[in-house]
């Protein structure tokens, strides 16, 4: 058996050598479409099918907040005090836990650097019931406020700023100031998913609640989660804490209206992503079996020409197994030098991936190629080899010896068969028309997006993040004493126009919100109140961003911290028109507390604070000096004479002039920060437009094929037409016609099933209709001008048939 097997691949390397045209084409074809569908089922197993790498996963659960903004499907965060009374009291949630987040400043060999740090409560861990790379996690001991500071590396901080040295456990750094020891390392790409979020950081740092903190229960800032008790379920979880929940609103009547739910963690993760996904892997699918399509085309073609060897073998006495042996073996030697090449592209597609959905995808951090995927890969490679050579081998072993040998066509399929394969021809076009559709819905929704006008003018403006140890402002001066003077440095720099800071980067789409309550307005629930985005700034932000003053006035040095100076906010036009609908604003008061207001004193044009995906929420501008004067980290935005880049180092001098161990991070041009928030239609589309060009290509490439085979097939039909008088112009014209007969047909099935097909793409498409006229009609323009040239080459070959031959085979 195995000697046999040894001389049919000998034979098939022999046989395929000899058409290195053909057996280059289909190699490439299986491996481009081996390769894309083994990398897109990566990204699938890695978001989807993966299980979280803690103990016992399918136990935890996420805890939302949810209110009549949030809906009831909400994933809002919880108040401290909220989270203290509900952990104190659950009986079905296990160490019911929580997290935040914020950014520390590390002196790191004497220089200061910016890290995103996790505070937690010292029982995540335990629960979660993950294992520390080095060291020890955190433990509720360290919770306690006179419990010494300790915090846990990241690996890739680690890494990066310690050059992996183990000593560093145990070993006391600075973070904020303040002496703290490294307890231990965390596991690389160690996250927590909860709802559409993936929750990360430099620093996993103890969270220690203050007794403040615990009496405030509008400071919304957790994120909880936990183990569910042995015998409880998602349900019965739900109905405790809600009914705990109950309780709270009872004793403290500003949170009616709010709600919990429960869901399992990690799913609602995977759900933000599972539409797209699975959209992708179908539409690579697609591609393969465009792939596989070709192929079996090409062998095809290939059997017409090898008919007399495969006559001689039946005249011979070969059964039916052994004359279909060589064309399965061809097929199958095909398909492994395919799939062989295929997984190297998977290796490079799987890192692209990775690269191009780092930032805004990342429940694909950690992509790689595992286990399942390459059996998967392995398995599909035998399906797709098999499939691709059942056709040629039956068809081969069905010849007719006495026809074949004389010239014939050869008997076979018949007539039967010819229809059903230029179906599949029609099917491959239709495929390949779906794609473009979808990609290109996809490319006018990226494309209205980057339309999306920010309300600003954004080329000359540099943007930063500027952080300051808390330790060195206790009393919370770090306007006054920090950013004041940094500011009136970088303004006298040449180059640079006007300099300001807003608590919440425009296009980042993390602020703070909160319900307000108008003077003179019925007193409702609290959550049931008017949903208004806060945001704290110095009065150089609208220079910044050239906003227009509409009414009133903007914010300026009076609005200081002082006891003399009222409280004021500025707003802008969507908050106007949503709550005053055509009335001036100006003038108008809003409750901070029962007893106490603050005025509106001037309305602004909109910019796009919330990001491109939604237009301009309700807004507030605070002035920094009474909202939040001991801040420690400033985002910060200059606007430049001539290009940001010119002025970067300048600012980072004059900046460690007033404080050297302030940490400039982040630095950025406005635009690359615009860029960074369609990071995740980018990466959508990038696959999207690569399967589409691909499977356009490869359609191309099928009718060609498909076309060769047929003109093959009737070479002696049409030498004996132009035996009998034809001319060679209308030979082209019906091979032409034939051709493009299949292009149209396939064009038809393709609307009929992109109408049904592009619904699901809702989600990617940001508010362009799926059934876009002009987007369809490009799409079927871009398939049938190609496909139209690719008839000809066939066509003109049909023209030049030797009608002596047709004559000899009679």
């Amino acid at each position: 058996m195995f000697r046999s097997l040894r001389t049919d691949l000998r034979n098939a390397v022999r046989s395929l050598a000899r058409s290195p045209g053909m057996t280059v084409s289909a190699v490439v074809c299986l491996a481009l479409g081996i390769g894309g569908t083994t990398a897109v089922a990566s990204a699938v197993s890695r978001a989807l099918l993966q299980p979280l790498p803690f103990r016992d996963p399918g136990r935890l659960v996420a805890v939302h907040r949810t209110t009549p903004q949030s809906g009831p499907q909400g994933t809002w965060p919880e108040s401290p005090a909220n989270y203290h009374d509900l952990a104190l009291r659950t009986k079905t949630v296990q160490s019911l836990s929580a997290l935040t987040f914020g950014t520390a400043l590390v002196d790191v060999g004497g220089e200061t650097v910016e890290a995103t740090q996790m505070l937690a409560t010292g029982d995540l861990f335990h629960m979660l019931g993950a294992t520390p790379e080095r060291g020890r996690w955190l433990s509720p001991d360290d919770d306690r406020l006179d419990a010494p500071p300790t915090t846990v590396l990241s690996d890739a901080f680690w890494r990066s700023h310690f050059g992996a040295d183990p000593s560093v456990v145990g070993r006391t750094i600075n973070v904020d100031g303040k002496p703290t020891t490294v307890v231990g390392i965390a596991p690389p790409d160690f996250r927590v998913p909860h709802g559409a979020r993936v929750l990360k950081g430099d620093l996993w740092t103890p969270i220690r609640f203050t007794p403040q903190q615990l009496s405030q229960r509008g400071n919304n800032m957790l994120f909880m989660l936990g183990r569910l008790a042995p015998g409880a379920t998602i349900a019965s979880a739900q109905s405790e804490l809600r009914s705990l929940f109950a309780q709270l609103v009872a004793a403290n009547p500003q949170l009616r209206s709010e709600n919990l739910r429960v869901a399992q963690l990690g799913g609602e993760n995977a759900q933000a992503v599972r539409k797209p996904l699975l959209l992708l892997l179908g539409a690579v699918a697609m591609v393969l079996l465009i792939a596989a399509t070709n192929v079996a085309a090409m062998l095809l073609a290939r059997g017409v020409e090898r008919r007399r060897e495969m006559a001689v073998r039946v005249a011979l006495g070969a059964g039916r197994w052994h004359a279909m042996r060589p064309a399965l073996v061809e097929s199958l030697l095909i398909t492994a030098v395919g799939a062989a090449i295929g997984f190297g592209l998977a290796w490079i597609g799987v890192r692209s991936i990775g690269a191009l959905a780092a930032s805004r995808l990342p429940q694909l951090a950690g992509l790689h190629i595992d286990a399942r995927v390459v059996a998967f890969g392995i398995a599909l490679a035998i399906v797709v080899g098999i499939a691709c050579g059942i056709v040629p081998a039956v068809r081969g072993a069905s010849v007719d010896p006495q026809d074949a040998l004389r010239g014939g066509r050869g008997a076979g399929g018949g007539r039967e068969h010819h229809r059903a394969f230029r179906a599949l021809v029609a099917g491959e076009i239709a495929l390949s028309l779906v794609l473009l559709i979808g990609a290109g819905l996809v490319l006018k929704a990226f494309a209205s997006l980057i339309g999306n006008d920010p309300g600003f003018e954004t080329a000359h403006v540099l943007t930063m993040d500027l952080t300051v140890a808390s330790a060195r402002y206790p009393d919370a001066t770090s306007v006054r004493r920090f950013l004041e003077p940094a500011f009136d440095r970088i303004a006298a720099l040449p180059g640079v126009e006007s300099v300001g800071s807003i608590s919440a980067m425009p296009y980042e789409v993390w602020g703070i919100n909160s319900n307000i309550w108008y003077e003179g307005q019925a007193a409702t629930e609290p959550t049931r109140m008017p949903l208004v985005e806060f945001r704290y700034a110095t009065p150089g932000f609208f220079r910044v961003t050239g906003q227009r003053l509409i009414a009133g006035r903007l914010l300026g040095p009076q609005d200081d911290e002082s006891p003399k100076a009222p409280p004021v906010v500025v707003v802008n036009e969507a908050l106007v028109k949503r709550d005053f609908k055509g009335q001036n604003p100006v003038g108008h008061r809003f409750h901070i507390s029962d007893t106490s207001y603050a005025t509106i004193v001037g309305v602004v044009s909109d910019i796009r604070n919330v990001g491109p995906f939604a237009p301009a929420a309700p807004e507030m501008y605070w002035n920094v000096l009474q909202a939040a004067p001991g801040a420690s980290r400033f985002p910060v935005m200059i606007r430049t004479r001539g290009a940001p880049s010119d002025v970067v180092n300048a600012v980072r001098t004059a900046v460690h002039a007033v404080d050297p161990t302030a940490a400039v991070a982040d630095v950025a041009p406005m635009p690359e920060l615009i860029a960074h928030s369609l990071g995740q239609p980018r990466f959508y589309l990038s696959m999207l437009m690569s399967f589409a060009g691909i499977a356009l290509v490869l359609t191309i490439a099928g009718l060609y094929g498909i076309l060769s085979y047929a003109v093959a097939q009737r070479t002696r039909d049409l030498g004996i037409r132009i035996a009998l008088g034809s001319s060679r112009e209308r030979l082209v014209r019906l091979v032409t016609a034939e051709g493009m007969a299949l292009v149209v047909t396939g064009i038809v099935i393709g609307f009929v099933g992109s109408f049904g097909l592009t619904r699901l793409m809702t989600s990617m498409l940001y508010g362009v209709s799926p059934l876009d006229a002009r987007t369809w009609v490009l799409a079927a323009l871009s398939l049938l001008v190609p496909t139209a040239v690719a008839t000809m080459v066939p066509a003109v070959r049909a023209s030049k048939a030797d009608p002596v031959l047709a004559m000899r085979a009679e």
